[in-house]
């Protein structure tokens, strides 16, 4: 199961994939239709992950993306927001399809 292709909807730029709609211009994400809060934190990482699907991203590289951080082996931020976008998009959180840890590397988005 991949992207769906990127639509348009009363002029609003729409990515789906999962049965997940991701509203770019209005910042609305909805799973099965239904309405799915996400804090500025959790959407931002999510858009780094939709802009790079398919590809390998460390930790460091989401902390600098998302946060604008220094890479600091000692945080947890990344992988607490992980956690957070699994229990809310992924279809089992403890069985991710989705957003797939990589040991010793970081993190991929598999639409």
């Amino acid at each position: 199961m991949g992207f769906a292709p990127a639509t348009y909807q009363d002029n609003d730029f729409i990515i789906s994939f999962a049965g997940i709609d991701v509203n770019i211009d209005r910042g609305i994400v909805t799973r099965l239709g239904a309405p799915v809060s996400l804090s500025s934190s959790e959407y931002d990482l999510l858009a780094c992950f939709l802009t790079n699907a398919g590809r390998d991203l460390s930790r460091d590289e989401i902390l600098q993306s998302v946060w604008s951080y220094l890479p600091d082996p000692n945080t947890r931020t990344v992988d607490a927001h992980v956690m957070r976008l699994r229990q809310k998009l992924e279809p089992v959180p403890d069985q991710p399809r989705h957003f797939l840890t990589l040991h010793r590397v970081g993190y991929r988005f598999q639409p």
